[in-house]
């Protein structure tokens, strides 16, 4: 059995919608606003800015090269089983944790009419028992409704999406046109309109949900086996995704912050706080008179965390097929259904999503570490991009970025910077993580009794002093918990200099890589 292509245009732009709106347009707007008061607003302007040329070198990637789970592919092209299987790692640790997220964010909302779903422990909202058997429960329609195969899966999320949008757009008109206040973007009481600064704004990107909201949009490149027309969809759904959610974001943070009453700031927009705040814009909502406005960001509550859960269900399947496609996964998980479908691998990330509520039963807590993880990920990109250009130059490229160099590693600078934000708190966890993958690597080189590290070392060396130099400047940095040696300012010049330094040295890299390391399309 084979990936049935059979998702359009359309559908896969409203795939990349759907996982780009979700729970974040739901707690974003508050957490953001905490973080650096009304300036929130350029939060949501700078990543979306930034996650757009990110994303520019996966347009090219993915129309190129237009496979299920194109990131590890990508990897696996470009340098081979070492870096193929630490990006493969990241993307599923950090994917299969997205449905958990959106279900918990579902649930915080839905406790406000059933409180005994959530209790507040250490001033975060964790799970209950009975909590957690409404999670399982959510998170099992969203496998069984995946099971019914990609043409299902497009129709039914475009209506979704469809629902999704409508919402959070009628929620930005209604509270514009009941109340909207200019003078809050300039409180004195909140230290007016950048009270925290620049380091406010960009700690905001990874901490309030910003970056978060923006990863969604990789499911595109993850579906990129199931379209009809890759080369055409793949730009179009990924950019203009992008593009669309960030207008929106932005113009949602406008409507919170005007609708705010002054007096909820007077301790500082860091001790923002209003009643109703565990579902910010329904508390908002119900302190403006608005009850009848109330019930429909209830029912979206449900809706948006869903669908989105729901895509990134289907992309995460395509992520563990793909491991299991090269080898680092058991080949059983390969099989398909008569639908196409990749059915052990929807039922191996339920369970460990599953799990996941253990450690991390609040939303908040999951939300960092996701960014990190993705991020992470995400460098191949700007990599592969330039590398893949040398590789294989005569691959058709439907969509061709210009100076591919100068792109790349702007991106490759963009991608450290948000991993540097997320703070060394998060940081350091994932470093935690990437070595729980080499551990798994090097179980996998023992069970086939392949020998691949040697001849890994010419095209993945690079790596080593990569997350060295960045574990490094994240503890020595300002951001979470960081040791602040390395002032704000200067942490960009030290991310700039390892970012030129790793860039340069990776694309030489791959002019190593073997032939039989290369992938055939």
């Amino acid at each position: 059995m084979t990936f049935q292509r059979s998702i359009s245009t359309v559908s896969l732009l409203l795939a990349g919608i759907s996982s780009v709106i979700g729970s974040g347009w739901l707690f974003g707007p508050l957490y953001a606003a905490q973080i650096a008061g009304p300036a929130a607003l350029l939060s949501w302007l700078i990543g979306g800015f930034l996650m757009i040329i990110i994303a520019f070198t996966f347009a090219e990637l993915g129309s190129a090269f237009p496979v299920a789970a194109g990131m590890i592919h990508f990897a696996q092209s470009s340098y081979g089983p070492l870096v193929s299987f630490l990006v493969g790692w990241m993307v599923w640790v950090s994917s299969v944790a997205v449905a958990p997220v959106e279900t918990l964010a579902l649930i915080q909302y839905a406790s406000n009419y059933l409180p005994m779903l959530i209790q507040k422990v250490d001033n975060m909202r964790v799970l209950t028992h009975s909590g957690m058997v409404v999670a399982a429960f959510v998170m099992l329609i969203m496998c069984i409704l995946n099971y019914y195969g990609a043409l299902f899966f497009s129709r039914s999320n475009n209506l979704i999406t469809a629902i999704k949008l409508i919402v959070p757009s009628a929620t930005v008109i209604v509270l514009l046109v009941s109340h909207f206040s200019l003078a809050n973007f300039t409180l004195s009481a909140g230290h007016g309109f950048m009270p925290d600064g620049w380091h406010g704004i960009l700690a905001a990107l990874p901490l309030g949900g910003v970056i978060y909201s923006f990863i969604g949009s990789n499911t595109v490149v993850q579906l990129a086996g199931e379209t009809k027309n890759p080369s055409r969809s793949i730009p179009i759904a990924l950019i203009g995704s992008m593009v669309f959610c960030a207008i929106l974001y932005a113009l949602l943070q406008i409507a919170f912050i005007g609708a705010l009453d002054p007096g909820t700031v007077s301790a500082g927009w860091s001790n923002l706080h209003y009643t109703g705040d565990n579902g910010p814009f329904s508390g908002i909502m119900q302190a403006l008179g608005l009850g009848w406005f109330v019930m429909l960001i209830y029912a979206d509550a449900i809706i948006s965390p869903f669908g989105t859960g729901y895509v990134f269900t289907a992309s995460t399947a395509r992520v563990s097929y793909g491991l299991s496609d090269i080898g680092f996964l058991p080949i059983g998980l390969k099989k398909l259904t008569k639908r196409g479908i990749p059915f052990r691998c929807l039922m191996l990330n339920y369970v460990v999503g599953l799990l996941l509520f253990l450690p991390f039963p609040a939303w908040q807590k999951l939300v960092s570490f996701i960014i990190s993880c993705f991020i992470v990920s995400y460098i191949i990109g700007p990599i592969a991009l330039v590398a893949l250009r040398k590789i294989k130059p005569e691959t058709h490229r439907p969509f061709r970025l210009p100076f591919p160099f100068a792109i790349g590693m702007i991106a490759f600078y963009i991608c450290n910077l948000l991993i540097y934000w997320t703070g060394w708190q998060t940081v350091y966890r994932m470093m935690i993580a990437l070595l729980i993958g080499v551990i798994f690597f090097a179980g996998y080189c023992y069970r086939h009794r392949v020998a691949i590290w040697k001849s890994q070392w010419q095209t993945s060396w690079w790596i080593v002093p990569y997350f060295v130099g960045m574990t490094v400047i994240s503890y020595l940095g300002t951001f979470g918990e960081g040791r602040n040696i390395i002032s704000f300012g200067n942490d960009f010049w030290a991310i700039a200099l390892l970012t030129v330094i790793i860039f340069v040295l990776a694309i030489r890299s791959a002019a190593h890589i073997r032939d039989n390391m290369i992938m055939t399309y």
